[in-house]
């Protein structure tokens, strides 16, 4: 470690009153359980804190990125050269009847939680889906043909100047899978959401629905993977198709390398079989690729996140 990190280091415990985890392993922070140890790694629980790590990191010109429950991200068998940030800044608030507010780090879980207490509608989709929202809102997080983005109204955002900034939901740009923070890297800190009113019956019972099918297609919770590894593209005419229904086709099914295995239910699940390496799951994923590419002339784009472990700063 240079002097530059050393100075980070001081000058992080200083101002925050603790001192950033050095070499940790990454496995226990993606779903996936592959990587390599982070340089730093700071679990921030406070909103000052987050914004604080950020700045500091900035300051001192060196990388940073930041994680929240992991579960679409895939990290480099290398680790990461400078500091891990796990988002746990938490909580939800009811602004009005319909109204609510969340800090970027509650789990999605949570949220349909208290939607349900407060028979608040519209977010049963959401059940089942691991993660945060700061992770949902990022990668506009849906399922059964709604997403997370439909829903928000205005945000709390750390820019890349440093400066927090509200912004109304057009700035996010949301597309399917998609939003402009994947893309700019400035941090969602909170984020309001408009539902409505409903049955907390029919709340519950729609979430258990929702379950029942997820249940059916997708790897058990303890299977180490990063949910659905492709986005399902759209065709010439406009139509969006399963990646799965491709990835069939092409003998998905039956192809592993090294400890990393195409889920048997699912085509477009890629598991941890057997101690994994990162490479493993990327070179499968890159034959998967290949193979649809070949037969049906279709570039799949992958929804999971691969960090690798040289990131250049934002």
């Amino acid at each position: 470690m240079g002097s530059g990190k050393l100075g980070f280091k001081e000058q992080f415990s200083k101002t925050l009153g603790k001192s950033p985890r050095q070499a940790v392993s990454l496995q226990e922070y993606a779903n996936f359980k592959v990587g390599g140890r982070a340089d730093y790694f700071f679990a921030a629980s406070s909103l000052p804190d987050l914004v604080q790590a950020v700045h500091l990191a900035r300051q001192h010109k060196i990388s940073y990125y930041i994680i929240g429950g992991g579960y679409n991200l895939l990290f480099d068998d290398d680790g990461f050269r400078g500091l891990i940030i796990k988002n746990n800044v938490q909580g939800i608030e009811k602004k009005g009847t319909v109204k609510i507010e969340v800090f970027s780090g509650t789990p999605i879980l949570e949220l349909v939680q208290f939607c349900v207490a407060n028979t608040l509608e519209g977010f049963e989709f959401l059940a089942g889906i691991p993660g945060t929202v700061g992770g949902g809102v990022f990668g506009n997080a849906g399922a059964f043909d709604r997403d997370i983005g439909s829903f928000l109204t205005e945000a709390l955002i750390l820019d890349k100047s440093g400066e927090q900034i509200q912004v109304d939901r057009n700035y996010f740009a949301f597309d399917y899978r998609q939003s402009r923070l994947r893309t700019n890297r400035n941090l969602l800190l909170k984020a309001t959401f408009l539902l409505q009113m409903g049955v907390r019956q029919d709340i519950e019972e729609r979430i258990a629905e929702n379950l029942a099918k997820r249940e059916k297609k997708h790897p058990p919770r303890e299977v180490a993977c990063a949910g659905s590894y492709f986005k399902n593209p759209v065709l010439p005419d406009g139509k969006r198709v399963p990646a799965a229904y491709f990835l069939d086709q092409v003998g998905a099914k039956s192809l592993s390398v090294g400890g990393a295995a195409v889920f048997s239910d699912h085509a477009n699940f890629i598991i941890n079989k057997q101690e994994a390496m990162t490479q493993d799951i990327l070179r499968l994923a890159f034959e998967l690729k290949n193979r649809v590419k070949q037969k049906f002339g279709i570039e799949l784009e992958e929804e999971v996140i691969y960090l690798p472990a040289e990131l250049s700063m934002p």
